[in-house]
């Protein structure tokens, strides 16, 4: 069995088992109008037509793995592009996901019972269903490991590093050597990435469906274990004057967001920065707080990436660390940078 007919088999087995699940908790019946139909939206991984009553709703749906707000946010921003309803079928989705789900109008249910539809005459929320592990079907990615994670930023952000050799590129994603050539067998095994016989010469196939699998994977898998300090600034207006570029670091987050779209104000100061915090921290009187508004995170990349002058992290990591945040106001500024520099930088 080929990978890709594997992935859609796993699918339909989620499917299948949700609106099964569903149909146990909350007595809605749902079924399938075609699970590998496409239609006229690459969203749509199925239509779903439930009868509820003597009603009928029918969904646009979307088969996804949610284990983050980042999730969350990419979901919402699909779904908006679309004029007909839309629904999450998940594996499964916590309590406090379901709750994120609710107050971002992401409608869903998943392979243990939880659900939330609501639609003129159809309204049901189920939560704390307990998932069942041995029905719910994984697959291993090794690009989405903290060193693959690493490894695909530089193969996204640095142009000049594409077809670099497997020596340049773990050094610029600063991981072991012997990663990189895991990473490029799991990138061509998912359909992301083709390689000549000799693998020197390297085309991206889906560069946006693997830009969303690291913006997913990115909060929990990458960054959560990158060095991070919090700290308090003297005042409100204390970054205006600010030379990030003086103390190896760069702006991200809501201030890089800021920077690149001039849309909405950054309340948060986030920079990536390599070496000692020592300098910044005195020269600009930032004081140890974890609950500060300031937070200096560990940079994980070593390549000169052209800002033409804004001083701020690529705009990958810019939209990423936007679609992680739980404001909506954030995903909107991440639409933005997303449509301006990162939807037709692989054409």
């Amino acid at each position: 069995m080929n990978k890709k007919r594997k992935y859609k088999v796993q699918e339909e087995r989620i499917l299948n088992m949700a609106l099964n699940a569903v149909e146990r908790t909350a007595e809605l019946h749902g079924k399938v109008g075609s699970c590998s139909a496409k239609g006229n939206s690459p969203l749509m991984d199925a239509s779903l037509v439930f009868r509820f009553g003597q009603k009928k709703f029918i969904y646009s749906a979307e088969i996804k793995s949610i284990n983050s707000i980042s999730s969350l946010g990419l979901i919402k921003m699909k779904f908006e592009k679309l004029k007909t309803p839309c629904l999450l079928v998940a594996p499964y989705i916590t309590a406090e996901m379901a709750n994120h789900c609710r107050k971002f109008g992401i409608q869903f249910i998943d392979t243990a019972g939880n659900a939330y539809l609501k639609e003129e005459g159809l309204h049901i929320f189920v939560i704390g269903q307990k998932r069942n592990l041995e029905n719910i079907p994984s697959a291993k990615n090794r690009a989405a490991t903290t060193s693959g994670m690493r490894v695909v930023f530089i193969l996204l952000c640095a142009p000049k590093l594409f077809n670099a050799s497997y020596r340049d590129i773990a050094k610029a994603a600063g991981v072991a050597l012997g990663s990189v050539g895991w990473v490029f067998f799991a990138l061509k095994e998912r359909g992301h990435l083709l390689l000549d016989e000799k693998g020197k010469k390297r085309r991206f196939i889906d560069p946006k469906g693997l830009i969303e699998e690291w913006v997913i994977n990115y909060p929990i898998k990458l960054r959560a274990k990158l060095r991070t300090q919090c700290f308090s600034g003297p005042n409100d207006n204390w970054r205006e004057s600010l030379n990030p570029k003086r103390y190896g670091a760069l702006f991200g987050g809501e201030i890089a967001g800021h920077l690149l779209t001039g849309y909405r104000k950054p309340g948060k100061e986030l920079f990536y920065m390599e070496g000692d915090l020592t300098r910044i921290v005195v020269d600009n009187h930032l004081k140890a707080n974890p609950h500060g508004s300031v937070e200096i995170v560990e940079k994980f990349w070593d390549f000169n990436f052209d800002d033409k002058g804004k001083q701020v992290v690529p705009p990958l990591l810019v939209y990423a660390d936007l679609i992680a945040s739980k404001d909506p106001r954030n995903h909107e500024v991440a639409k933005i940078v997303y449509e301006r520099y990162i939807a037709n930088a692989y054409d």
